[in-house]
């Protein structure tokens, strides 16, 4: 991107990186963990509409090697938690601004439904995409995570059972990481909003 961009806004007072963690504190989790960089100044953590408003607790863990890729935030996020005896943990990624708390709660549903599962991931066509709740029985696996793949490789593997909530609106899993993407979803973000009125 050439620039931090979770403070880049979508809208006046509205960050790329507010987005998914408002959505994320409006589902109800029991514990909210933040990964980040270590040098950000977390400028993106509130929008203008949480003024005044009474917010969930969030921990923030800044990641060290954050910028040697995804698997490096993963861990530590999953580090931070693992004190809290989780059965499972809901992965999100900041830059995904369409996420909403009804798509969550679908996946925190569908792994409710059946806890047996190693993870549960979101759809999109054949692909499998964050967010993704991941179950303790694949833990020590996210533990020994490499590069920027993330845990993509479970999803492939005869190794671990999963399932897939597919979605139709493609525009959910809108992931900035240029700037034709960043005005991609400011124009998708201007016609929700014009739709929501």
């Amino acid at each position: 991107m050439g620039e931090a961009k979770l403070p880049l806004e979508l809208s006046p007072g509205i960050t790329l990186g507010s987005r998914g963690l408002r959505e994320l504190r409006a589902c109800g989790l029991s514990s909210l963990t933040v990964v980040v960089r270590q040098e950000d100044p977390l400028l993106w953590v509130y929008d203008r509409r949480d003024l005044g408003s009474r917010l969930s607790k969030v921990k923030i863990v800044p990641c060290k090697e954050a910028h040697l890729g995804m698997s490096h935030s993963i861990r530590s996020g999953l580090d931070a938690l693992l004190p809290e005896s989780p059965d499972a943990v809901l992965v999100a990624l900041a830059d995904q601004p369409f996420v909403t708390q009804a798509l969550l709660k679908r996946l925190i549903s569908v792994y409710l439904k059946d806890p047996t599962v190693d993870y549960v991931a979101s759809g999109q066509g054949e692909a499998s995409v964050p967010p993704v709740i991941l179950s303790k029985s694949i833990f020590p696996v996210l533990t020994e995570l490499q590069g920027d793949a993330g845990a993509r490789h479970i999803f492939h593997s005869p190794e671990f059972k999963g399932t897939r909530v597919r979605y139709a609106a493609e525009w959910a899993f809108v992931d900035v990481d240029t700037p034709d993407e960043m005005e991609k979803a400011r124009l998708i973000w201007s016609e929700l909003q014009l739709k929501a009125r």
